[in-house]
């Protein structure tokens, strides 16, 4: 015997499946890089890492480039130390000239330390909320907070483009991301989100 949904039902699965579709709305703190993003989909800017010692209470600092790709790629670059971290959607790679090593991480691995990075892609908005603080600065708390994830925050230039990304690592110090010179090229793809550990490196598998 063949059941019809009635209309009622009908019209109810139709609307919870477009629901369930509908892309997450974007972060305000997201707005303008987004918008740039969206043109030439590829974003690059010089920073400055600072992380302060909880027990110290110094701050140390690097400076570097990001640079992003939505959907969810970032690449770190240290110059300096000649580290490089590539993430993306299934994994990524640490390098790390220091200890002649290369970390090969899964897409758990990879997903956790792209996860502050995230919050200036369009989609950031799936998992956090934001909060207006005024003067162009925002909190971003999870929105699911057993998920994992701290809040972390985030202050505009007056472009409206990220100046500044804090939050606290799994340790308990503070990581400040000063981010500045902001460029928009063309999208180069996965392949520049990639690194090659050099032949003399060991090479570690993390899940």
């Amino acid at each position: 015997m063949r059941v019809r949904a009635g209309r009622p039902a009908f019209a109810a699965l139709v609307l919870a499946l477009a629901c369930a579709a509908a892309p997450p709305a974007a972060l305000e703190s997201a707005r303008a890089l987004g918008t740039r993003l969206s043109a030439g989909g590829r974003a690059e800017a010089e920073i400055e890492r600072r992380a302060l010692d909880p027990f110290s209470g110094t701050w140390r600092s690097v400076r570097g480039r990001v640079t992003l790709e939505p959907p969810d790629r970032a690449l770190l670059e240290f110059p300096a130390t000649g580290e490089r971290i590539a993430l993306r959607g299934d994994g990524g790679e640490w390098l790390q000239p220091g200890l002649k090593q290369m970390l090969r991480l899964g897409p758990g691995n990879a997903a956790a330390a792209r996860r502050w990075w995230e919050l200036l892609l369009p989609a950031g908005g799936a998992r956090f909320r934001e909060v207006a603080l005024g003067g162009r600065r925002f909190a971003l708390v999870p929105r699911d907070a057993e998920a994992g994830g701290d809040t972390a925050w985030i202050a505009l230039d007056p472009r409206g483009l990220p100046a500044r990304l804090e939050y606290q690592d799994e340790a308990g110090a503070r990581i400040e991301y000063r981010l500045r010179g902001w460029r928009f090229p063309r999208a180069r793809g996965r392949a520049g989100f990639v690194i090659a550990a050099p032949d003399s490196y060991q090479v570690v598998e993390l899940p």
